[in-house]
């Protein structure tokens, strides 16, 4: 693997021969060529990116290095300008087993969906005429945007004429397994109708980057797809259930990879799955008898400013505890406790049942001597049922022993024991919690 740092200038001899659609000059001694795709800056003729012909002093093949800054630096041709949005810059690029990878700045994250793909393809046109480069990929941070995008993924006809050639983001498991991860993958396609079962037949195919995996049971298979009403309902054969993971989690990336992938076209809005034909009534926790809408908690990683935390959050009949990855954003919290609790609270997991009143419940967390002890108000329990008070309890307990530093809860009401009903939830519980039986 190699890895340069952008120069902050061009060199000051690169010359520059212009225009869109303008065919590389003949070779002459001495000198090098490299077309550099721009964005068209008037675009009444349809025609969205142009070609700019810049010519190199020196002989031999053009340096990566040289091509990534040209592509980021402003265009010298008239009617073009760089690819990036603007306010982006490329950061850094790594190459790896003839994968570049630009490494690009915050603010493209905040740019138009159409703004990044059309920038992503200009990299690739742009990069892959480099010797042993056959592929690029985007990203921000440790988030990838597009992955291993190559020449012929770089459509660039007009799309009123040929509406059926997309960029859509398909969602699979990434490296750690707690998280969904998009990934492009470019649609061809000869009826817009269609694009509902690539989806999932690329899906079922499996990711492109090796470092991401697929959520969805081995061996399933598509037996039909069709969207009506906003609607898509898929019906996937009998591996689907056979294969159905063993957690909440794995239940959790295996539903929403299917669901936040097809709800990425325009006329899905929500998802209903079958098995061999017929409603499942429950997979692993949750019941699929309605369809599903998109869910952005599935996606991660974790963004700066949030913490990477698990929710042991109640299952759906109360019959247990099981933890969830959640980025929980610290907000005004002034320690990662007070945070993650607030998060747990609010928490709406679709198919899994809310059972605390939510903010405004809670007086104060502190932690001391690997005891954590939370002021819960007077209210708090009255406003949970009876049968889902000591569940609720462990919910709370495992959530806030899971984080570093805490070994035990304690629960206080009107800074005395958390009395209710004649039961005593005061504690201090370890991370199993009080029991449910």
């Amino acid at each position: 693997m190699s890895k340069r740092w952008l120069a902050v200038a061009l060199c000051a001899a690169l010359l520059v021969l212009g225009g869109c659609g303008q065919a590389s000059p003949a070779g002459t001694p001495g000198t090098r060529t490299l077309t550099v795709w721009r964005l068209q800056e008037d675009t009444e003729s349809g025609e969205l990116t142009g070609r700019e012909i810049c010519v190199l002093p020196g002989d031999g093949d053009v340096e990566l290095e040289t091509a990534v800054a040209l592509f980021a630096a402003p265009s010298g041709a008239d009617g073009l300008v760089c690819a990036l949005p603007d306010g982006v810059t490329v950061e850094s690029w790594t190459l790896d087993d003839g994968d570049v990878t630009l490494s690009l700045s915050e603010p493209f994250l905040e740019a138009d969906a159409m703004d990044r793909t059309v920038a992503a393809l200009c990299a690739a046109l742009t990069l892959c005429q480099v010797e042993g480069v056959g592929s690029v990929s985007v990203a921000v941070g440790e988030q990838v945007l597009f992955s291993r995008l190559t020449e012929a993924d770089a459509f660039t006809r007009d799309t009123d004429t040929d509406p059926f050639v997309r960029q859509l983001r398909l969602y699979f498991a990434d490296g750690t397994g707690r998280y969904l991860t998009g990934e492009s993958h470019s649609l061809t396609l000869e009826e817009d109708a269609d694009a509902d079962r690539y989806v999932v037949e690329e899906l079922l195919r499996g990711p492109n980057d090796p470092a991401l995996q697929s959520a969805i049971p081995p061996g399933t298979r598509l037996l039909s797809c069709r969207t009506e009403d906003g609607v898509c309902t898929v019906d996937l054969s009998a591996e689907f259930l056979d294969g159905r993971p063993q957690t909440a989690l794995g239940e959790r990336l295996a539903l929403y990879s299917l669901v936040d992938s097809l709800t990425e076209l325009p006329q899905v809005d929500s998802v209903r799955i079958l098995a061999e034909g017929e409603p499942v009534e429950r997979y692993v926790y949750r019941s699929l008898d309605g369809p599903l809408a998109r869910y952005e908690q599935a996606a991660g990683p974790a963004a700066a400013g949030e913490i990477d935390a698990d929710l042991w959050l109640p299952l759906p009949g109360l019959e247990g505890v099981e933890p969830l990855p959640w980025r929980v954003s610290r907000g005004q919290y002034a320690s990662e406790p007070e945070a993650v609790l607030a998060a747990l609270l609010v928490a709406a997991e679709p198919g899994y049942p809310t059972l605390f009143p939510g903010s405004g419940t809670v007086g104060g967390v502190t932690v001391q001597d690997g005891t954590c002890t939370v002021e819960l108000a007077g209210s708090f329990f009255a406003s949970i049922p009876a049968e889902a008070r000591a569940v609720a309890v462990r919910s709370m307990t495992a959530t806030l022993c899971a984080l570093d530093g805490v070994e035990r809860v304690s629960f206080t009401t009107g800074g005395g024991p958390a009395l209710f009903d004649g039961v005593d939830w005061s504690g201090p519980w370890d991370g199993t919690g009080p029991d449910m039986g």
